[in-house]
């Protein structure tokens, strides 16, 4: 009677220990600290940009005149640029920006790359040649000279930067699915789906593109902390964000004239960009061991 309550016992831990890839990624991910770490940070910043404006203690255009260039203090946190606003609250309050255009930039771009990089991989010939010189022109230029190019053009604004960071994006995602696609145009599901007479577009986004997933991911998630880094320099050049926007860029732009006298004007912006770029980096790296299914601990 005992045997058969330990044989049963052990069968129910054996069925309650089936690993599936999603439980196995995630139980990976946490044994990465500073993984852990970046990505409350980020849902930390998320909180802020969408309920950072009711957290302010002060309104993002409140001037004060007889508060200016005043340093960190129990009234103003970040103490005050160079018309007294509260340089906390232009903060909070500019996470929404600068996350609004580094996700959006990057959304764009993955998008485009992936079905380029879809469709290249996939029908190989002219189409591949064409996306693929075209990708190789673009790789030519280093990521800011081209988005300082295209909005030269464009024009200045947050719109015309989000395209300019889309632009320069979209050739890594195209590279990257392509290659993908290469490897499993020829697997034994996907001639199996073409043999039951599956259409390209099934075989394309049903088949293929979720083994690509994983990639596409891990590129996106640290895509992002260098196209806010990007659409920052372009603020702090003045092709950005334009006054009195409280984008992280801009922030520290207009605070670069007071850096001798008052560094805090130009220290936390710079702090703000910089711990958000590091977050999304770090993340990559974590999500990318995670998702390795040749990597085991």
């Amino acid at each position: 009677m005992i045997g058969k309550k330990k044989a049963a016992k052990a069968e129910l831990n054996e069925k309650t220990d089936i690993k599936t890839p999603v439980s196995e990624m995630i139980r990976k991910f946490k044994k990465q600290k500073n993984a852990v770490v970046a990505l409350w940070f980020i849902v930390f910043l998320v909180f802020l940009a969408f309920f950072g404006e009711l957290l302010a203690p002060f309104g993002i255009n409140e001037y004060d005149y007889n508060s200016i260039l005043q340093g960190p203090s129990a009234a103003h946190w970040f103490g005050t640029d160079e018309f007294g606003r509260d340089l906390f609250s232009r903060i909070i309050c500019g996470t929404k920006i600068s996350l609004a255009v580094g996700l959006s930039a990057v959304t764009v771009g993955a998008v485009c790359g992936t079905i380029l990089g879809l469709l290249g991989g996939y029908y190989r010939g002219i189409v591949d040649s064409i996306i693929m010189r075209i990708c190789d022109t673009l790789f030519a230029f280093p990521g800011i000279i081209l988005a300082i190019a295209i909005v030269a053009i464009l024009g200045s604004g947050l719109g015309n930067v989000v395209i300019a960071v889309a632009v320069f994006s979209t050739p890594t995602f195209a590279r990257l699915v392509r290659g993908r696609t290469l490897a499993l145009k020829n697997s034994v599901f996907v001639q199996a789906a073409k043999n039951l007479g599956a259409s390209d577009s099934r075989i394309l986004f049903r088949h293929i593109l979720p083994g690509a997933i994983p990639e596409i991911i891990v590129q996106f998630t640290m895509s992002v902390g260098s196209s806010i880094l990007t659409a920052s320099s372009l603020s702090f050049l003045g092709m950005g964000a334009q006054p009195p926007t409280p984008e992280w860029g801009l922030l520290l732009s207009n605070g670069r004239n007071y850096m001798l006298t008052s560094l805090h004007c130009t220290l936390f912006p710079g702090l703000a960009i910089f711990l958000t770029v590091l977050s999304f980096n770090i993340l990559g790296d974590g999500l990318r061991d995670a998702l390795d299914p040749k990597l085991t601990d």
